[in-house]
Formats: C-alpha cells, sequence, structure tokens
C-alpha cells in the first residue's frame, strides 16, 4: 500500500474526509483574499471617492447643526418631550382637532428621519465609489492573481462601505443630535438601527443586481446605481414623508395615495415602528415584511456565487 492509500485509509478509519479539508482550505482562502482587498481599499480609501464621502458629510453636519440647533429652541419653549411624544396637539395644530402632518410628528420622526438621511446617502456612496473602482482598476482586471468571483468582490465592498459609511456617518449623526437632552445610549440604539436598515437595503439592491445579471448574462442594471434605486425608494414610501409629499404638493396627492400600499414595504418605515416599540411607544413593526428582503437577499447571494469577473469584461 503506497503512502497516499495509507493517508487515505486512515482518513476513512478516523471518520475524516479529505474533501472537507479541500472546502475549508477554498474558503479560508477566498476568506483572506476578501479582507486584502478591505484592508487594500482602507488604505486607498483617497482613491475610493474620499473627497465626495467629506463633501457629503461636511454638507450634510452643516445642515444638521443647523436643523437642530432650531429643534432645541422650540424644545427650550416647549420642553423635552418623549421619543414618541408630539411635539403640538391636535387643538394646537389646525383648532379642529383634526391629525395634521405637524401634530402627527414625534421627536423620533425628526431624529430618526435625520439618521435616515445622513445613513442612505453615505452608505450607497461608499458602497458604489468602492465599487466602481475594482471594475476599473482593481481585482477584476487581474483574475489570474484573484481567483475569486463576483460575490467575494461584493462582499468585500460591502464590508468597505460598512466601515467607511460608519466612520463618516457616526459623527454626522451624533454631533447634531448631542444637544437634545436625550440618554446617548438612545441616540446609539436610532443610529445603530438605521445604519443597519440601509446597510442591509444596500446589501439586498447589490446582490438582485448581480441575480438580473445571471439572469441576463448581460450587466444591464449595475450594484452601483441599484441601491440608490432601492434606498430612495424606501424613503420616499415611509408614511411621514408620503404625507409631507401630499400637504405641500398637493395637485399630485392621486400619486402618493397610490404609492401608500408600498408603506409596509420600506424597511424604513418598519424601522421606525420597531424603535417606536423599543423607546417606548405603541408602534410595532410587522415582522413578516422583514422575510422579502431576506429571500432577495439569499437568492441574490446563492446567484452571485455563479458569477464570475469576466463579466465585466463584456461590458
Amino acid at each position: 500500500m503506497t503512502e497516499e492509500q495509507k493517508s487515505s485509509a486512515e482518513s476513512v478509519e478516523s471518520g475524516h474526509h479529505p474533501g472537507s479539508d479541500t472546502s475549508l482550505m477554498k474558503g479560508r482562502r477566498r476568506t483572506k483574499l476578501v479582507l486584502a482587498i478591505v484592508l487594500r481599499d482602507m488604505k486607498q480609501m483617497r482613491r475610493h471617492g474620499l473627497p465626495t464621502l467629506l463633501f457629503l458629510s461636511v454638507l450634510l453636519l452643516f445642515f444638521g447643526i443647523l436643523f437642530f440647533s432650531m429643534v432645541n429652541s422650540t424644545l427650550r419653549e416647549i420642553g423635552v418631550p418623549s421619543w414618541t411624544g408630539r411635539f403640538v396637539s391636535a387643538e394646537e395644530g389646525d383648532g379642529g382637532g383634526g391629525e395634521t402632518l405637524l401634530t402627527s410628528l414625534t421627536l423620533l420622526h425628526v431624529v430618526y428621519g435625520y439618521a435616515v438621511l445622513v445613513t442612505m446617502i453615505l452608505v450607497p456612496v461608499a458602497f458604489s465609489t468602492g465599487y466602481s473602482h475594482e471594475i476599473k482598476k482593481g481585482t477584476v482586471r487581474i483574475l489570474s492573481c484573484y481567483p475569486i468571483g463576483v460575490f467575494d468582490i461584493t462582499i468585500a465592498k460591502l464590508i468597505y462601505a460598512a466601515l467607511t459609511g460608519v466612520i463618516f456617518a457616526a459623527p454626522v449623526f451624533l454631533l447634531p443630535v448631542s444637544g437634545l437632552g436625550k440618554p446617548v445610549a438612545d441616540l446609539l440604539i436610532i443610529f445603530i438601527t438605521t445604519y443597519a436598515l440601509t446597510l442591509v437595503t444596500v446589501a439586498v439592491a447589490a446582490f438582485v443586481a448581480n441575480a438580473i445579471t445571471f439572469a441576463t448574462r448581460k450587466m444591464y442594471i449595475r450594484p452601483t446605481f441599484l441601491p440608490y434605486l432601492f434606498v430612495v425608494l424606501s424613503f420616499f414610501t415611509t408614511a411621514t414623508v408620503l404625507k409631507a409629499l401630499t400637504a405641500f404638493l398637493s395637485f399630485a396627492s392621486p400619486v402618493f395615495q397610490a404609492a401608500a400600499p408600498l408603506t409596509p414595504l420600506s424597511p424604513f418605515h418598519q424601522g421606525r415602528l420597531l424603535l417606536s416599540f423599543a423607546l417606548g411607544g405603541t408602534d410595532f413593526p410587522n415582522w413578516i415584511v422583514f422575510l422579502i428582503p431576506l429571500t432577495l437577499l439569499i437568492a441574490g447571494m446563492w446567484l452571485s456565487l455563479r458569477l464570475w469577473p469576466d463579466i465585466y469584461e463584456r461590458e
């Protein structure tokens, strides 16, 4: 019996399968390559849209400081309400006892809305700039050196976006809202929840774009574009935004009313309900709705595993 046969026999006797080692080694190798891409991107952030991220962060921070300075002046007059307490009662709002946009707003609406605005801009920008750079000058141009597929590249760019996004988004959100007199723990809960929802939305969009590419065999919709579309649709289909649009653009109210059935599908809408429940409100999210993005994510990831970077060469 040869040494190789002895080794195989010993592996079988011990219940150890050589194939499992091979799969494990491949998984480790791919993980190392993914982390190597992330590390490289973090070191070369200046090439991946850093000026754009800095500009947007400064702009959002300026807006946040200006906006919440006005909110603070209002709170000094009426007192700081609870997270789910309304700024204005229905009687004060319109004298008729009806609910309007103003009377339906709570402090959570305001702070959460700002968190959504910050994350829905910075996270997709971080992802798309990093992904675009990879397509043009990165991994996919030296396939022989990086034996990984579109799935690995997408995962690497999502990790990069998660790390870069939080570096910029956290101070942009926390600095303006820190003067509201609310516990820091509450503010962190709002930020982490919003950030997680935005990152998941971006991930779902990226993998759905990959799934469409797999089905059509051509990249008609880029993973750098679809995340913007998903977060914008999720934002504009929330109940608060639709109510505001109806109030300010009454001539287009039939359009907004037609979009209202999509509100339960908005991750940002469900996130606000979840935070309301966590911070003492009576609202509660519909957990079944979260199965939709989860299903899309799993399907998109599975199809992405069957795509290879040569798809970019066909563009």
